[in-house]
C-alpha cells in the first residue's frame, strides 16, 4: 500500500495518520511534486489531542521551503523569500496589511 504524501491542504488528522504509518518524526509537505515545508510529529499529535484534527497542515509547518532557481540573483532570491513568507503568513492566518505590502523601501 502506497502512502500518499502530505500537501498543505492535508488535515492535521491525516498528517498524524501519515506519521504513525511511516514511523517518522518529521514529514515533508509537498505541492506539485516539490517540497514546500516540514511538519513535526509532536505538534501534530498535540493538535489532534486538543481536537484540531481538521486544521490544515500548512498552518503547522515548522519550516517553509523556498524554491530558488539556479543562478538567481539577489533580487530574485529576496522576492522568492518574500513570496514564501507572505504565503505562509496568509496560510496561518497571521497575515496583516503590513505583511502584504511587500518589501519595504530602502
Amino acid at each position: 500500500m502506497m502512502i500518499q504524501p502530505l500537501s498543505p491542504a492535508s488535515t492535521v488528522g491525516e498528517a498524524a495518520a501519515y506519521l504513525r504509518a511511516t514511523g517518522e518524526r518529521v514529514a515533508v509537505v509537498m505541492r506539485g511534486g516539490r517540497p514546500v515545508g516540514l511538519v513535526s510529529a509532536e505538534p501534530v499529535h498535540e493538535a489532534v489531542r486538543s481536537g484540531d484534527s481538521d486544521a490544515l497542515v500548512q498552518s503547522m509547518m515548522d519550516f517553509v521551503a523556498v524554491p530558488i532557481p539556479p543562478g538567481a540573483g539577489g533580487d530574485r532570491v529576496r522576492e522568492a523569500f518574500s513570496r514564501a513568507a507572505s504565503d505562509w503568513l496568509r496560510s496561518t492566518g497571521r497575515s496583516s496589511r503590513h505583511h502584504d505590502r511587500g518589501p519595504r523601501p530602502r
